[in-house]
């Protein structure tokens, strides 16, 4: 361009990397120059960036332009129809399809012309080539040389093929244009008879259905027909067409997809019968049975995807074995399915392997009872309904929970029960399971069946059931003054007739938590397989908790059947696994989260317990004797000190309340023990119920609690302590320790407890001596020291004792701290004068006889210094004694003397004034009359104190004029002191410790004779004669059972049942009779022994009533019955002629009672006097006929008793 000068240096010069698509262009259009014969048109529109070309040919003369009429023109000019329409196929001309476009799209439009430039070349190499328009798909250009042509089929062709192009080409952008362009294209093809061009259109059309008819009918291709069948939901046409060509998998392929399975069988039995008869079907017998085989599978599989279970096993069921069938189904995990296969092909060992795996309780029970192991199936209809009740959606755990199919499943395990081996034990746990009363005869009921029938499950849900039934029992129609609460480890036969009580509830809880002990030491039999030696207990976790057992290799495995469960929740969830439809953990933490499930269960039901007895505790401390108090308060120590202590406690976050409730109780029950009156515990109930261990422990846990860990002992604390110790006499060594310890030096106590501790250690090493390890000349020489000391170690012991409670008297209340703040927790008087009574009888215990308060003997009787009393080997001389008198003589006189400081003394310890200070004064006037009557003096400090104004006021009228008998003389007369101390509610005891003969008789006085020999209990049940006293070692939180009567007398009567056999034996001895008579059997022993049945029964019916007793209903009413026979067979056997036949009728029928009736009525003691007051009753009531007798009733049947 530079040589000729034609270069435009406005436009960029030529850069290859840049302009490789004009160099793209020019090789193509160095082709068409090259290939062309006659002449080039080359066609493009006036653009800016191709004029440089343009240009540049016009300057050099090689092209000239015309416009687009002037090229039709040219080419009509030059080019026949057979030219056109030969071109329109196969042209001998080149052109550039972009310029080529725009030529035909703006001349068939008749836009704005565009400029076109032909040339002609002479030489016939250059663009010498052939194209084929059609052919190569350039539609346009052929329809223009198609229509030029004339050629109207070839026209529509093109047009039908352009159309199939265009909508091809904008059938995403513009998909309902495109769809009526195609649509447009098929009807031009079927219309020049084009079909399988037409059926392309319908394919592309989606009209699958037109498409196969098209491709079956005018084509006849078949496969392709089939094809768009299958995509057009004509799955039979199109199996049949793969049929008929024997295209097998095709076939059987579409009649799965069409879900058309019957037809696929059809066609696969069709194929095997021309297999059979050697026809030619490309297949074998056995190949088709293995089609048939996998056609079943994946029809099944299919309707497995599909969710219809019901299709396949209809094809699961056409498998040709049971071993295909399994393993199909197992591996699709469709166990429910394969149950009912294996149960309806009668395997029912397999089907109850399957139920096991997929936990079908219910189902495997069945099955169990059709294989007749009635036991097993009954048991796991048990273990559905108790895990059901327990730990269904939303509950937690107790209490159990009625559900729809319970009652059923109750049913058909009575059924299977019957049938098995343990149909006892079954019925049991059926009626503790069924919820249906909560009646509290029924429930002790329940609880006693279970006992005989050694029911585990049915004992322990009993026992709970029974505590709920207490916690929502209200608590002011509690019976108190019942057998059971009187002994709470009572015999089981208590119970059928006890009430709601406290010993009720103490007993069913301490059932129940010893149950649940059961369980927790037993736990580790869960790693066992069946449990080893405590099946009982494992068996019953798997009811409970719902679990089955399981062996995963070597390794115990427990199913959960109620994943869901609260106690699962113990567990980690990490350690949960699940196969299949089970859902399992291991042995190790399955007892884990049983054990924490119990523990927390302990916790639970203690603390509703302890809530319950705080509530009576209320109830008694407001209208009830002290007894009742101290009952409620040791049960509720007894359970927090479980709580506290057990190894099974998980206290957490309770811990705290359970210490206050610890701390609250021994506070109460030392003030209940130790009360402002000591008379109140003189009761016999009371001195068993102090006597019991439990007692003494929480005695100890006084001390526990109110000496805290640490810090100084202030002297209330010491006060407090010292009182236990003497009556207790047990505290652990550590203990000893730990209070000596914290007391200041310069206290005088300390040096008391001291030897206190120091006499306890003595006696250890006596005790050790005399267990035979410590002989030989060193027990001898150790013997001589202690012999020689005694009286050494007695007047030390007196004198610290002396000495303490000197400067507890003197100047403990006053006390102030470093600040000069008196200090709040003094010695109060109530504890003064308690150690003040005690000190007077370990002084006076020297005299070898000595007057007390019976009150004071008690304590001193329960104490340890009892079995160290003193014998004539070791007595204090007696102007020792009369120091030790005198102390406490000027200790009385200020107290009484000085009414100020003792006022302010008694208030400074809380106490209220008004209330103490009367019985304190009269207190102290009967320690100085004590005082008097040991020491044969200071009667005269005795009638000056009884003249001081103050206490004459605050003195009963009737005691002081007593006491003021003896003014004149200024001697009180022994019988005055007995009726002064009778009347003031606490008699005075003589009280001789050995052999000594005493100068007077003291004939008005109770005297106590101690010999050497003598035991605590002979004493005390003299002093007591009326109730049972238990040992120190007893370990009974409540003391003996108490008679319902208390009798005046040690005869007692108690229903005689031999006598009916008696009488019976005497009818029969005499049958040989021909007419008999009356003299047989009604002798006078017979008779006696008859009237004294009808008496004992009277008794016991009206003692029923007037106690307030509960007892049930129909035992009741049984019992009535039995008076009513009674009644008549005694007048029967007062008639001259003999009813034979009528007394064996009511023998039979009262023996018939005794299995019944024995236990209740043996549970009364009637005196022997109750019975002779009755007879003239009953004797009355004989003279009634015997027609009358029948229908009377002693008592109404509505007699009064406590509702529950």
């Amino acid at each position: 361009m530079k040589e000729h000068n034609l270069a435009d240096l406005s436009f960029p010069s030529f850069c290859d990397a840049k302009h490789n698509i004009l160099c793209s262009e020019l090789k193509q259009l160095y082709v068409a120059i090259t290939r062309t014969r006659q002449r080039l048109w080359i066609c493009e529109s006036l653009d800016d960036l191709s004029m440089p070309m343009f240009d540049y040919w016009k300057m050099l003369s090689l092209v000239e332009v015309k416009n687009v009429h002037s090229v039709r023109d040219t080419m009509q000019t030059f080019s026949t129809p057979e030219e056109w329409k030969s071109r329109g196929i196969k042209v001998n001309s080149i052109i550039l399809l972009p310029l080529l476009y725009s030529l035909v799209h703006f001349s068939f439009l008749h836009l704005t012309p565009v400029s076109v430039l032909s040339t002609s070349f002479c030489s016939p190499k250059v663009f010498n080539v052939q194209m084929q328009l059609f052919w190569e798909k350039n539609y346009e250009m052929a329809l223009m040389c198609f229509k030029q042509a004339g050629e109207i089929q070839w026209e529509k062709r093109a047009k039908a093929a352009y159309n199939m192009e265009t909508a091809e080409r904008i059938r995403y952008s513009d998909p309902e244009k495109a769809h009526i362009i195609f649509l447009e294209a098929a009807e031009i093809f079927l219309s020049i008879g084009k079909f399988k061009s037409a059926a392309e259109c319908f394919y592309d059309l989606k009209d699958y259905k037109q498409a196969g008819s098209i491709y079956l009918d005018k084509c006849g291709e078949l496969i392709k027909a089939a094809e768009c069948f299958t995509l057009a939901g004509r799955y039979n046409k199109a199996a049949e067409i793969y049929a008929k060509r024997n295209h097998f998998t095709e076939c059987l392929s579409v009649c799965i997809k069409g879900k058309c399975y019957d037809l696929g069988l059809k066609y696969i039995d069709f194929w095997k019968q021309n297999a059979c008869q050697r026809d030619n079907v490309g297949k074998s017998a056995d190949e088709i049975d293995e089609l048939r085989m996998e056609f079943l599978e994946s029809c099944a599989s299919d309707s497995f995807v599909h969710k219809d279970r019901k299709s396949m096993m209809k094809f699961v069921r056409f498998f040709p074995s049971m071993d295909l069938k399994r393993k199909f189904l197992m591996s699709r995990k469709c166990l429910d399915e394969l149950l009912l296969l294996e149960e309806q092909s009668g395997n029912i060992a397999e089907a109850i392997e399957i139920t096991d795996l997929i936990g079908n309780v219910l189902c495997e029970a069945d099955l169990l009872g059709k294989i007749g192991d009635f036991d097993k199936a009954c048991s796991l209809l048990l273990l559905y309904v108790l895990s059901y009740s327990l730990w269904m959606a939303g509950s937690k755990g107790w209490p159990l929970k009625s559900f729809v199919q319970m009652e059923k499943i109750l049913e058909k395990a009575m059924i299977f029960a019957r049938q098995g081996s343990n149909f006892e034990t079954v019925c049991v746990e059926i009626k503790v399971l069924s919820n249906e009363s909560v009646d509290w005869s029924v429930l002790k009921h329940n609880f006693i069946a279970s006992k005989k029938c050694k029911s585990f499950l049915g004992e322990i849900l009993c026992c709970r059931k029974i505590l709920d039934f207490h916690f929502q029992y209200d608590v002011t129609k509690y019976v108190w003054d019942d057998k059971l609460s009187g002994n709470l480890n009572g015999s089981e036969e208590l119970i059928p007739c006890s009430p709601v009580s406290i010993g009720t509830l103490f007993h069913f809880w301490n059932s129940w938590k010893n149950n649940v002990i059961d369980v927790l030491d037993s736990l580790e039999c869960l790693g066992d397989v069946d449990f080893g030696e405590f099946k009982g207990v494992g068996e019953f976790c798997l009811k409970y908790f719902g679990v089955r057992q399981k062996l995963n290799g070597l390794n115990v495995t427990y199913v959960l059947l109620h994943p869901a469960a609260k106690w699962v929740k113990y567990i980690q969830s990490s350690v949960v696994r699940r196969n299949k439809q089970m859902v399992f953990v291991d042995a190790r933490h399955f007892i884990t989260a049983v054990r924490t499930h119990w523990h927390t269960a302990l916790l639970v039901v203690g603390l509703k317990v302890v809530e319950t007895l705080a509530s009576l505790y209320e109830l008694a401390a407001n209208s009830l004797p002290l007894f009742w108090q101290n009952v409620c308060l040791l049960n509720v120590y007894e359970i927090a000190k479980f709580l506290t202590e057990s190894k099974y406690h998980v206290l957490n976050s309770t811990e705290l309340s359970i210490q206050k409730v610890l701390t609250l109780v021994s506070t109460k029950y030392f003030e209940k023990i130790f009360p402002f009156d000591p008379r109140q515990p003189m009761v016999g109930r009371m001195i068993s119920l102090r006597r019991t261990k439990l007692s003494c422990d929480l005695l100890q846990e006084c001390i526990f609690q109110d000496i805290g860990i640490s810090g100084t002992l202030s002297y209330g604390q010491i006060g407090r302590m010292v009182i236990v110790c003497l009556a207790t006499g047990k505290l652990p060594e550590e203990l000893y320790e730990e209070i000596v310890g914290r007391i200041p030096s310069d206290v005088p106590w300390r040096s008391l407890i001291e030897i206190f501790y120091c006499t306890k250690q003595r006696e250890c090493w006596e005790d050790f001596d005399q267990s035979g390890n410590y002989v030989g000349e060193e027990s001898l020489k150790f013997q001589e020291v202690l012999l020689s000391n005694i009286n050494l170690e007695c007047y030390e012991l007196l004198q610290k004792f002396c000495e303490a409670l000197q400067d507890t008297f003197s100047a403990n209340w006053k006390r102030r701290d470093e600040n000069w703040t008196i200090i709040g927790d003094c010695f109060s008087p109530v504890c003064f004068l308690y150690l003040l009574e005690h000190f007077l009888i370990l002084v006076s215990q020297y005299h070898g006889m000595f007057f007390v308060f019976k009150s004071s003997f008690v304590e001193w009787l329960m104490s340890e210094q009892f079995e160290s009393r003193p014998t004539s080997k070791n007595a204090i001389k007696t102007p020792v004694l009369e120091e030790l008198y005198d102390s406490i003589l000027v200790m009385v006189q200020q107290l009484i003397f000085d009414k100020a400081c003792t006022v302010e003394w008694i208030a400074r310890s809380k106490i209220n004034v008004e209330m103490y200070y009367k019985q304190m004064v009269l207190r102290l006037v009967f320690i100085l009359c004590l005082l008097c009557l040991n020491c044969e003096k200071y009667y005269d400090v005795l009638f000056r104190v009884l003249r001081i104004n103050d206490v004459r006021k605050q003195f009963p009228e009737e005691i002081y004029d007593i006491l003021q008998r003896g003014t004149d003389n200024n001697c009180v007369h022994i019988n005055d002191f007995v009726e002064a101390f009778q009347k003031g509610g606490d008699p005075l005891l003589v009280v001789n410790l050995g052999d000594i003969v005493p100068g007077v008789e003291y004939s008005n006085v109770a005297s106590v004779q101690l010999r050497a020999d003598c035991s605590r209990e002979d004493t005390l049940s003299l002093l007591i004669p009326a109730e049972t006293v238990y040992s120190v070692d007893q370990t009974s939180t409540i003391p003996a059972k108490i008679p319902i009567i208390t009798p005046e007398t040690d005869q007692y009567v108690q229903l005689n049942w031999a006598v009916f056999q008696e009488i019976s034996n005497v009818l029969k001895s005499s049958a040989s009779a021909d007419s008999g008579t009356s003299a047989s059997v009604s002798t006078v022993n017979l008779k006696e022994e008859m009237n004294a049945n009808v008496s004992f029964l009277t008794a016991a019916i009206n003692l029923c009533s007037e106690k307030k007793l509960y007892v049930a209903e129909d035992m009741m009413q049984e019992t009535r019955n039995m008076l009513q026979e009674l009644i008549q067979l005694l007048s029967l056997m007062n008639t001259s002629t003999l009813e034979k036949e009528r007394i064996e009728q009511l023998l039979k029928s009262l023996l018939s009672k005794k299995t019944k009736l024995e236990v209740f009525l043996n549970h009364f003691i009637v005196p022997k006097n109750r019975i002779i007051a009755l007879e003239n009753q009953c004797a009355e009531k004989l003279n009634v006929s015997c027609d009358q007798v029948a229908t009377m009733n002693l008592l109404p049947s509505g007699s009064k008793r406590l509702e529950v």
